[in-house]
């Protein structure tokens, strides 16, 4: 494949991930005419007009394609899928005008219905006034709302306009303007369910006392690390303690709980506590049951001995609510726990090194982060990094807390490479920051599969684009960053990113407006509405209650 057609596609691949569907159609469209014998992009278009309901076009496409690559199984199965939707009212001719990418976006969005001639009309007798007007800055500041509702129209008329004076480019350019429109008032329209929960949690103002119960005060888990302080803030009046004693200690309103299987004696504090009716919520930061036996920190945090596997099903059957950070995680629980939420990690403005800018430097550092896999999913890409690394002489690779992942690129010469031992999380936003790019390869694991999404969102809100393996809490976050669906795609992307500053730095500004949502400030609500349901007596727990936080 040409290097400039898999770039596109790349780029293209980018757009579906992140719902820029205008853009992404609009790259593969172009790529369509400049590549009519492209399987792949044929593939893609297939599935984007079947997913848009219009099956009959859908059909024609695939049937193109396998005329291309006649033993393609995937192809066929797309056919039979094609063939199953009964809307032979609807057919369009190849995705190669904009005209049909127009009306395909319509259909995927539901964004803005076709535009009526009526409204061509008014907005060709609006603009015909504002022209002719001894005052058109006030004609158009008594208009504003009229001119909203018909901007769509105003760039048809202007549409029609540059095909009429012979003008086709700009008629292309101003149609591409109106599907961006079109697309925009699409997702303004659309209801955020996400933001809908948060601004109901306002409603609810518990400001009671919370018990945190951890196996270990000295190392506490960076979700609580942040929680506790967040809902002092909220008014709660919170305490830690690694036991309760009943008669001795004050009766808290709600008792949360962090892994406690990691101190098994902690089982029987929850216990006197679960006995005199005060709810506990279990959080878990990881997915245990999931987490391999090769794991570096199974040994330590692991279900493998029998104490910390007994002490890890009691304090489930004990909790009211399961707390997570992923979906996935959460899918696996439902059979053992009724009530599960899933809440994402968050991170917290009052760690002042998130604002710290960076020291200048005359590389660009292409990061690792010991936290986010393991060495077997570092070797994934290790020999893209070390070609990448020769190729530029301005790179240098970033390995942050694991010393045998730096040995790894012993072979390079020591001014190319550099390790940063693992520090206290309050010190992470300041090692991310010696980023300029952040990777994260993950192999296709249960384990992996189950991981939240949280170092990307810490990535984006230190501004730094990453490039990550495809598992379903990455491609659901998609904020500030490149998917790589394939191994070959790695190399590809992350030459893409050393060439292109710009690039780089629209996924940052993109990842760190994304990660506004998770800071503590606001996200700390999420917690308050589960300290709030677990708190009443009566009301029952809906167990997708938080279906769709997972941001």
């Amino acid at each position: 494949m040409q290097p400039e057609l898999k770039i596109r596609k790349v780029l293209g691949k980018t757009y579906l991930n992140e719902n820029r569907l205008a853009d992404a159609l609009d790259v593969f469209s172009k790529i369509l005419i400049d590549y009519p014998e492209d399987v792949e992009t044929l593939h893609i278009l297939g599935n984007i007009y079947l997913a848009s309901g219009d099956g009959k076009t859908a059909k024609a496409i695939y049937l193109r394609a396998t005329q291309l690559e006649p033993q393609n199984m995937i192809l066929q199965h797309q056919i039979n899928l094609a063939d199953e939707m009964d809307n032979g009212e609807i057919e369009e001719s190849m995705p190669t005008d904009v005209s049909a990418v127009a009306r395909l976006l319509q259909r995927l969005t539901g964004a803005t219905k076709t535009i009526s001639e009526n409204d061509i009309m008014r907005a060709a007798d609006l603009l015909e006034r504002i022209i002719n007007s001894e005052s058109p800055a006030e004609l158009v500041a008594k208009h504003l709302d009229e001119i909203d509702e018909l901007l769509p129209a105003l760039v048809e008329l202007n549409i029609r306009q540059a095909y009429s004076d012979g003008l086709p480019e700009l008629a292309e350019s101003l149609r591409r303007l109106q599907l961006n429109i079109d697309s925009q008032l699409a997702i303004k329209g659309e209801e955020n369910p996400v933001k809908n929960i948060q601004s109901n949690m306002s409603n609810f103002h518990f400001k009671g006392s919370v018990l945190f119960l951890l196996p270990e005060l000295g190392k506490i888990s960076s979700r609580m690390a942040l929680l506790k302080p967040t809902l002092e803030s909220f008014g709660c009046v919170c305490s830690e303690k690694r036991e309760y004693v009943h008669g001795r200690d004050a009766r808290p309103d709600v008792v949360i709980t962090s892994n406690p299987h990691l101190n098994p004696m902690l089982i029987e504090s929850l216990s006197t506590l679960s006995q005199v009716d005060v709810p506990i919520i279990l959080d878990l930061d990881i997915d245990f049951e999931k987490q391999p036996i090769s794991h570096h920190e199974y040994g330590t945090k692991g279900l493998g001995t029998s104490a910390r596997s007994n002490a890890y099903t009691s304090a489930i059957s004990m909790a009211k609510m399961v707390t997570v950070p992923s979906q996935i995680h959460a899918d696996s629980l439902r059979e053992l726990v009724q009530n599960v939420s899933v809440i994402p990690d968050g991170w917290s403005n009052a760690n002042k090194f998130w604002q710290k800018d960076p020291h200048l430097r005359n590389t660009i550092n292409i990061g690792w982060q010991g936290a986010s896999g393991e060495l077997e999913d570092l070797t994934l890409i290790r020999r893209f990094i070390v070609r990448i690394i020769r190729e530029f002489s301005n790179t240098r690779v970033v390995i942050i807390g694991n010393p045998q992942a730096y040995r790894m690129f012993e072979s390079l010469p020591e001014n190319r490479r550099l390790y940063l031992p693992l520090t206290a999380y309050e010190e992470l936003p300041y090692q991310l920051s010696q980023l300029d790019m952040l990777l994260v390869p993950l192999r296709n694991t249960p384990y992996n599969t189950s991981m939240p999404d949280t170092i990307l969102m810490e990535a984006g809100a230190r501004g730094i684009p990453w490039l990550a393996s495809s598992i379903p809490s990455f491609r659901h976050w998609k904020n500030g960053g490149m998917i790589s669906e394939s191994l070959d795609e790695w190399h590809l992307n992350m030459r893409h990113l050393i060439v292109d500053q710009e690039l780089r730095r629209k996924l940052g500004e993109q990842g760190r407006t994304a990660a506004e949502a998770r800071e503590m400030t606001q996200h700390g609500k999420l917690w308050l509405e589960c300290l709030h349901r677990v708190t009443q007596s009566d009301a029952a727990i809906s167990s997708t209650a938080y279906q769709g936080l997972e941001q």
